[in-house]
Protein backbone atom coordinates (compact mmCIF):
# COMPACT_ATOMS: atom_id res chain seq x y z
CA UNK A 1 0.00 0.00 0.00
CA UNK A 2 2.77 2.46 0.94
CA UNK A 3 4.66 2.08 -2.34
CA UNK A 4 1.44 2.51 -4.28
CA UNK A 5 0.66 5.67 -2.31
CA UNK A 6 4.11 7.08 -3.00
CA UNK A 7 3.81 6.34 -6.71
CA UNK A 8 0.43 8.02 -7.17
CA UNK A 9 1.35 10.91 -4.89
CA UNK A 10 4.18 11.70 -7.30
CA UNK A 11 1.47 12.20 -9.94
CA UNK A 12 -0.29 14.86 -7.85
CA UNK A 13 0.31 18.58 -8.21
CA UNK A 14 0.95 20.95 -5.30
CA UNK A 15 -2.79 21.70 -5.02
CA UNK A 16 -4.58 18.89 -6.84
CA UNK A 17 -4.80 15.21 -5.98
CA UNK A 18 -4.68 12.63 -8.75
CA UNK A 19 -8.00 10.68 -8.84
CA UNK A 20 -6.21 7.37 -8.24
CA UNK A 21 -4.40 8.80 -5.25
CA UNK A 22 -7.59 10.26 -3.82
CA UNK A 23 -9.19 6.82 -4.09
CA UNK A 24 -6.26 5.27 -2.20
CA UNK A 25 -6.66 7.83 0.59
CA UNK A 26 -10.35 6.97 0.86
CA UNK A 27 -9.43 3.27 1.12
CA UNK A 28 -7.21 4.15 4.08
CA UNK A 29 -10.19 5.19 6.18
CA UNK A 30 -10.87 1.53 6.97
CA UNK A 31 -7.35 0.16 6.44
CA UNK A 32 -5.34 -1.18 9.39
CA UNK A 33 -2.65 1.50 9.50
CA UNK A 34 1.00 0.60 10.03
CA UNK A 35 3.73 2.80 11.51
CA UNK A 36 5.06 3.42 8.00
CA UNK A 37 1.66 4.62 6.80
CA UNK A 38 1.25 6.78 9.91
CA UNK A 39 4.61 8.42 9.23
CA UNK A 40 3.68 9.00 5.59
CA UNK A 41 0.35 10.60 6.49
CA UNK A 42 1.88 12.77 9.21
CA UNK A 43 4.53 14.02 6.81
CA UNK A 44 2.00 14.96 4.14
CA UNK A 45 -0.44 16.51 6.64
CA UNK A 46 2.23 19.01 7.68
CA UNK A 47 4.04 19.51 4.37
CA UNK A 48 4.64 23.18 3.59
CA UNK A 49 5.13 22.24 -0.07
CA UNK A 50 1.44 21.56 -0.57
CA UNK A 51 -1.73 23.58 -0.17
CA UNK A 52 -4.14 23.36 2.73
CA UNK A 53 -6.57 21.10 0.86
CA UNK A 54 -3.97 18.38 0.25
CA UNK A 55 -2.68 18.55 3.82
CA UNK A 56 -6.23 18.26 5.14
CA UNK A 57 -6.97 15.15 3.05
CA UNK A 58 -4.11 13.34 4.80
CA UNK A 59 -5.07 14.64 8.24
CA UNK A 60 -8.61 13.34 7.69
CA UNK A 61 -7.31 9.77 7.50
CA UNK A 62 -5.50 10.15 10.81
CA UNK A 63 -8.64 11.54 12.45
CA UNK A 64 -11.17 9.11 11.02
CA UNK A 65 -9.27 5.81 10.98
CA UNK A 66 -9.74 4.19 14.39
CA UNK A 67 -6.52 2.19 14.09
CA UNK A 68 -4.54 5.47 14.20
CA UNK A 69 -5.24 5.47 17.95
CA UNK A 70 -2.93 2.46 18.26
CA UNK A 71 -0.05 4.93 17.82
CA UNK A 72 1.04 7.73 20.11
CA UNK A 73 0.50 10.85 17.99
CA UNK A 74 0.31 13.30 20.88
CA UNK A 75 3.66 14.93 20.08
CA UNK A 76 2.80 15.10 16.38
CA UNK A 77 -0.45 16.97 17.04
CA UNK A 78 1.13 19.21 19.67
CA UNK A 79 4.05 20.20 17.42
CA UNK A 80 1.74 20.67 14.42
CA UNK A 81 -0.46 23.01 16.47
CA UNK A 82 2.50 25.22 17.30
CA UNK A 83 3.53 25.54 13.64
CA UNK A 84 0.08 25.76 12.06
CA UNK A 85 -1.21 29.22 11.09
CA UNK A 86 -4.47 28.41 9.34
CA UNK A 87 -7.33 28.33 11.83
CA UNK A 88 -9.30 25.92 9.64
CA UNK A 89 -6.50 23.36 9.96
CA UNK A 90 -5.59 24.19 13.55
CA UNK A 91 -9.01 23.13 14.86
CA UNK A 92 -8.46 19.63 13.48
CA UNK A 93 -4.97 19.36 14.91
CA UNK A 94 -6.66 20.26 18.20
CA UNK A 95 -9.22 17.52 17.60
CA UNK A 96 -6.41 15.01 17.13
CA UNK A 97 -4.49 16.29 20.15
CA UNK A 98 -7.59 16.04 22.34
CA UNK A 99 -7.65 12.25 21.97
CA UNK A 100 -4.37 12.11 23.91
CA UNK A 101 -4.38 15.23 26.11
CA UNK A 102 -5.96 15.98 29.46
CA UNK A 103 -8.44 18.79 30.00
CA UNK A 104 -5.76 20.65 31.94
CA UNK A 105 -3.38 20.44 28.97
CA UNK A 106 -6.08 21.66 26.62
CA UNK A 107 -7.04 24.80 28.56
CA UNK A 108 -4.03 26.93 27.46
CA UNK A 109 -4.38 25.59 23.91
CA UNK A 110 -7.99 26.70 23.70
CA UNK A 111 -7.27 30.04 25.38
CA UNK A 112 -4.76 30.81 22.65
CA UNK A 113 -7.18 29.55 19.98
CA UNK A 114 -9.86 31.94 21.29
CA UNK A 115 -7.47 34.86 21.20
CA UNK A 116 -6.49 34.05 17.61
CA UNK A 117 -10.13 33.75 16.58
CA UNK A 118 -10.82 37.34 17.63
CA UNK A 119 -8.09 38.55 15.27
CA UNK A 120 -9.15 36.40 12.35
CA UNK A 121 -12.40 36.71 10.43
CA UNK A 122 -11.79 34.49 7.43
CA UNK A 123 -15.25 33.11 6.69
CA UNK A 124 -13.80 29.85 5.31
CA UNK A 125 -12.00 29.22 8.61
CA UNK A 126 -15.21 29.76 10.54
CA UNK A 127 -17.25 27.35 8.41
CA UNK A 128 -14.75 24.61 9.27
CA UNK A 129 -14.48 25.52 12.95
CA UNK A 130 -18.26 25.73 13.46
CA UNK A 131 -19.13 22.63 11.43
CA UNK A 132 -20.33 19.48 13.22
CA UNK A 133 -16.80 18.11 12.78
CA UNK A 134 -15.10 21.09 14.43
CA UNK A 135 -15.72 22.73 17.81
CA UNK A 136 -19.26 21.33 18.18
CA UNK A 137 -17.76 17.83 17.84
CA UNK A 138 -15.30 18.57 20.65
CA UNK A 139 -18.03 20.01 22.87
CA UNK A 140 -20.38 17.08 22.28
CA UNK A 141 -17.69 14.40 22.57
CA UNK A 142 -15.70 15.69 25.55
CA UNK A 143 -17.84 18.39 27.16
CA UNK A 144 -14.84 20.34 28.48
CA UNK A 145 -15.54 23.88 29.63
CA UNK A 146 -12.61 25.19 27.55
CA UNK A 147 -14.33 23.90 24.41
CA UNK A 148 -17.69 25.39 25.40
CA UNK A 149 -16.12 28.78 26.09
CA UNK A 150 -14.21 28.70 22.79
CA UNK A 151 -17.37 27.78 20.91
CA UNK A 152 -19.27 30.75 22.34
CA UNK A 153 -16.41 33.07 21.43
CA UNK A 154 -16.18 31.78 17.87
CA UNK A 155 -19.95 31.96 17.41
CA UNK A 156 -19.89 35.60 18.52
CA UNK A 157 -16.99 36.41 16.21
CA UNK A 158 -18.74 34.67 13.33
CA UNK A 159 -21.57 37.15 13.60
CA UNK A 160 -19.11 39.94 12.84
CA UNK A 161 -18.53 38.51 9.38
CA UNK A 162 -20.70 40.11 6.69
CA UNK A 163 -23.93 38.11 6.20
CA UNK A 164 -23.18 37.75 2.47
CA UNK A 165 -20.06 35.78 3.36
CA UNK A 166 -21.69 33.39 5.81
CA UNK A 167 -23.28 30.00 5.24
CA UNK A 168 -21.66 29.01 1.95
CA UNK A 169 -20.74 25.48 3.06
CA UNK A 170 -20.05 23.26 6.04
CA UNK A 171 -18.30 19.98 6.84
CA UNK A 172 -20.18 16.81 7.77
CA UNK A 173 -19.18 14.16 10.32
CA UNK A 174 -16.87 12.58 7.74
CA UNK A 175 -15.05 15.90 7.22
CA UNK A 176 -16.47 16.23 3.73
CA UNK A 177 -17.50 19.64 2.42
CA UNK A 178 -21.23 20.12 1.93
CA UNK A 179 -22.25 23.13 -0.16
CA UNK A 180 -25.25 24.95 1.31
CA UNK A 181 -25.85 27.23 -1.66
CA UNK A 182 -26.24 26.68 -5.37
CA UNK A 183 -23.54 27.99 -7.70
CA UNK A 184 -25.96 30.67 -8.87
CA UNK A 185 -26.67 31.83 -5.31
CA UNK A 186 -22.94 31.84 -4.49
CA UNK A 187 -22.24 34.07 -7.49
CA UNK A 188 -25.16 36.32 -6.63
CA UNK A 189 -23.91 36.79 -3.07
CA UNK A 190 -20.30 37.31 -4.15
CA UNK A 191 -21.26 39.93 -6.73
CA UNK A 192 -23.41 41.74 -4.17
CA UNK A 193 -20.60 41.75 -1.62
CA UNK A 194 -18.12 43.09 -4.19
CA UNK A 195 -20.51 45.92 -5.07
CA UNK A 196 -20.88 46.80 -1.39
CA UNK A 197 -17.12 46.62 -0.86
CA UNK A 198 -16.37 48.82 -3.88
CA UNK A 199 -18.95 51.32 -2.71
CA UNK A 200 -17.43 51.59 0.77
CA UNK A 201 -13.88 51.85 -0.62
CA UNK A 202 -14.88 54.78 -2.85
CA UNK A 203 -16.21 56.82 0.07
Amino acid sequence: MLEELKYWFSKCSDCLLHPEYKKLLQDLYTYNLTQELIDFLCDKATSKKHCYEIRFEHLKVLLLNKSAMNYDLKAFYSDSLKRCRKMRLKIFFIRGYTAYATEEELCPVMKKFQEQSTNNHDYIDYEHILSVAGLPYLVNTYGYDCFKTALRTVQNEYQKIHPLLRGYFTLNESLEQINLLSIQEMKKRTDAFIRIKEGSDSC
